[in-house]
């Protein structure tokens, strides 16, 4: 094992053991602690300064700087921090009692063993050997440091934020074993040689344990060593910095975190306050309880005797600089009574809170005020609600005595009326402001409603300025909680300009009747629901009936009885969804003479956008019927022949998309018509063959010059095939122009071309060859025929010579 992990080991054993034995004081007292924090000063006092060791080669740390001096300041800022001054200072007077009495004890078994001759004087092989001026410069220091180290941290807790605890630890800490570091070894290395590896070596040892010990610190306190997470840091705020070291005769029996308090004499007092279902609780003058009673220990979570002697501010520290806090001081400052509703936000209430200060300190009573304070809030936002909604309302509220006087109106109420403000006509009759000729009318709806039925009425003022207006208003009583009628009110709304919209519409009524009249279209209307109330002229002469009989739903009986049912679901679907009606069907004569119709009905609104009609057209379009007839018919005909032609056909646009083809153009391709209408079908082919005959496309579509072109056609799955393409270019009256195309698949042909071609070509070699073999057998023969000629010459001479030998011998 290394001396670092010597070093960390110790340093973890030292401090879980402390925070062990603080953890559990409450079981067994301070008395281990004590005894551990001893345990470490005789290792100090065994330690010395050669007992060292090397970090890195170059820096001497000593132990008892990194580890045991530091434990005891460790212990004292937990103490201090948790437990508060008064046991600080207790334990920072036992340690140097301690170390004196240490003191003491070596002197006298130092002299023993002298005595008996164990030892010789100043032997290394003393029991227990002790460096007088190391150990006494240790304690005096370890003194002085402890009550700096409280006066540190209680100054940074003054200045540094509550979210920076850590840096607060760590900066006291740190601070206070620099200054260890500085004052040691002036005070014990200055003249030695040794002086700067020693003070190097202390402020390294110093700061890396001031560093660990922070953390080790801060996790405790923070996470497992306080009920309220930085409880510490909030409670030691109301502290003075030089706490620690004021300890006069008034403060002896000032226990400012703990005040031991004895059962109340008053115990008939103290059972009446138990019994109450309010809280109470009574301060000292150091906010230290003295009196818990029940209900208020039920709402802290906790038992009276939890709290009794505890620092309020030290079990509640989440409530310092709150209102709360705030108004307490105010009660001690200024001795007055002082009321506080406040809502607690981790409890989920509202509490009113009534503080009685006192020379002796504060009593504080308080009650859960939830409910009542949430009815206010309803009762509030119930007001709130209803006055927004009265004065954004777009119409008029107001309400009425019984002799029609003005009680309330809203905003837009005085509006209408034209007033300035409410106190300009309150009190006064309305009726100065209804034109005479409605007067009557409203004073039997007043009437009315103060018998307590409610009424509608639709009448016409003129405002203050002079403005009249036309107003529509709903009228009910309204009644007190014991039933009374005690006022009407009534809802306004301005129908002005829905009153002139609405004598427009009869006026436009009649002159849409005198013009529909005379159009050349079927005109008809109808209700809501569908039932026809009007047809002109134009349309009775499509349907060959009266316009009387068109009526209501007269109209359906002349619709041809192959469109009847369907007309009359599509008609009810579009009146019942409220859409407007589209549709084409027959009208049917007497005589049977058939008439066929292009159908249009639309909505009709009033001046609220509320549906009450239907206004529809009809035009006869018989011609295009018949003529549609005519042109799919020819369009069945022209597919049939094209259908028919053995060859592939089409017909492109002038971007070479296809719009009509056969069925053998299809063949082809391995395509169904779907899938080809609309396309180009060039990512069918090669890019090769896709060149050739876009390119040929666009050329015989600007040029107009027809093309024949062969070209090869290789399709996904099949054999290479050769086309032949004839392209023709056709323009219509608009101008379009369109490619019309006929393909002949001549791959067979030119296999047999190919074939009769290599055949020639191989007969032309057979000859040539055969025609070299003749020349040879020829020229062979020549020469046979020119030996066997002179042969024959040769035998005719040597038949001369025979001859004319025998003539001689015959001579």
């Amino acid at each position: 094992m290394t001396i670092y992990t010597t070093i960390l080991v110790a340093f973890l054993f030292l401090s879980s053991s402390i925070l062990l034995l603080f953890r559990l004081r409450s079981l067994l007292g301070l008395a281990p602690l004590y005894m551990l924090l001893g345990a470490a000063q005789c290792l100090l006092a065994f330690s010395s300064s050669n007992l060292n060791f090397e970090l890195w080669g170059k820096h001497t740390l000593f132990p008892e700087s990194m580890l045991v001096f530091p434990t005891v300041l460790f212990t004292v800022l937990l103490i201090y921090i948790t437990e508060g001054v008064k046991r600080s200072r207790a334990i920072i007077i036992g340690v140097f009692v301690f170390n004196f009495l240490l003191l003491v004890w070596f002197g006298i078994t130092y002299r023993n063993e002298s005595f008996l001759g164990v030892i010789a004087a100043h032997s290394s092989k003393a029991f227990f050997i002790l460096d007088y001026k190391n150990f006494i410069t240790n304690t005096i220091l370890l003194l002085f440091e402890s009550v700096l180290l409280i006066i540190v941290y209680q100054f940074l807790i003054y200045k540094i934020k509550k979210n920076y605890f850590f840096l607060i630890l760590f900066i006291a800490l740190a601070s206070v074993l620099v200054f260890d570091a500085f004052v040691f070894n002036i005070l014990l290395k200055y003249d030695t040689p040794d002086f700067r590896t020693s003070l190097t070596g202390h402020l390294i040892g110093g700061t890396l344990t001031a560093l660990v010990f922070s953390i080790v610190l801060y996790s405790y306190i923070k996470y497992i060593g306080v009920e309220n997470k930085n409880r510490g840091f909030s409670a030691n705020q109301n502290r003075d910095v030089f706490s620690i070291l004021k300890y006069s005769a008034k403060n002896k029996t000032l226990k400012v975190e703990k005040v031991p308090v004895g059962k109340k004499t008053e115990s008939q007092l103290e059972s009446t306050l138990n019994t109450i279902s309010d809280g109470f609780i009574a301060l000292d003058t150091h906010w230290c309880y003295t009196f818990v009673n029940k209900k208020a220990g039920d709402f802290f979570g906790k038992t009276p005797s939890q709290l009794l002697g505890k620092h309020i501010w030290t079990e509640f520290p989440q409530g310092v600089g709150l209102a709360f806090y705030e108004v307490c001081n105010k009660a001690i400052e200024t001795q007055k009574t002082q009321r506080l509703e406040e809502y607690v936000e981790p409890f989920d209430k509202w509490y009113e809170n009534r503080i009685y200060p006192s020379k002796e300190g504060v009593a504080i009573y308080f009650k859960d005020i939830t409910e009542q304070k949430k009815a206010e809030l309803a009762l509030r936002e119930s007001e709130n609600q209803l006055r927004t909604l009265l004065e954004s309302e777009p119409v008029c509220i107001k309400q009425l005595s019984d002799k029609a006087e003005l009680i309330s109106i809203n905003p837009l109420g005085l509006e209408m009326i034209e007033a300035d403000s409410i106190e300009e006509v309150k009190g006064k009759s309305v009726l100065k402001l209804i034109v005479p000729a409605h007067h009557e009318n409203f004073k039997k709806l007043l009437s009315d409603v103060f018998k307590g039925n409610t009424e509608h009425l639709v009448f016409e003022i003129k405002g203050l300025k002079g403005t009249k207006r036309w107003l529509e208003t709903h009228a009910v009583p309204l009644k007190d909680n014991k039933g009374t009628i005690i006022s009407l009110l009534g809802v306004t709304r301005d129908i002005t300009s829905r009153k002139k919209v609405a004598d427009q519409l009869i006026k436009n009524e009649k002159l849409f009747r005198h013009l529909s009249s005379n159009v050349p279209v079927g005109i008809f209307q109808t209700d809501k629901v569908g039932s026809c109330n009007y047809v002109n002229e134009e349309w009775v002469k499509y349907a060959g009936i009266p316009s009387i009989e068109a009526m209501g739903f007269g109209w359906s009986k002349v619709i041809h009885p192959e469109d009847k049912e369907r007309t009359l679901q599509e008609w009810q679907q579009a009146v019942r969804d409220g859409k407007e009606f589209v549709s084409e069907y027959r009208f049917q004569k007497e005589n049977n003479q058939v008439t066929w119709l292009s159908v249009k009905a639309v909505g009709t609104y009033d001046a609220q956008n509320n549906l009450y009609g239907y206004i529809g057209m009809a035009l006869d379009i018989t011609e295009q019927k018949q003529a549609e007839k005519l042109l799919k018919e020819n369009k069945a005909y022209l597919k049939n022949i094209i259908n028919n032609i053995g060859d592939p056909l089409f017909v492109k646009d002038e971007h070479s998309r296809l719009l009509l083809v056969n069925d053998v153009f299809c063949d082809i391709f391995n395509l169904k018509r779907e899938a080809v209408i609309g396309k180009t079908l060039a990512e069918n082919v090669s890019p090769e063959e896709r060149e050739v005959f876009l390119r040929i496309d666009k050329k015989v579509l600007s040029t107009g010059i027809e093309n024949v072109n062969e070209e090869t056609l290789t399709l996904k799955g099949k054999e290479k095939q050769i086309i032949s393409t004839k392209k023709t270019r056709f323009i219509d009256e608009s101008g379009n122009k369109f490619l019309i195309g006929i393909i002949r698949d001549v791959t067979t042909r030119k296999k047999v071309e190919t074939e009769l071609e290599n055949y020639r070509t191989k007969l032309e070699e057979l000859v040539k060859i055969r025609t070299e073999e003749v020349n040879l057998k020829n020229e062979e023969l020549q020469r046979m025929n020119k030996l066997f000629v002179g042969r024959e010459l040769k035998m005719k001479e040597l038949k001369t010579i025979i001859k004319e030998m025998q003539l001689k011998n015959e001579d």
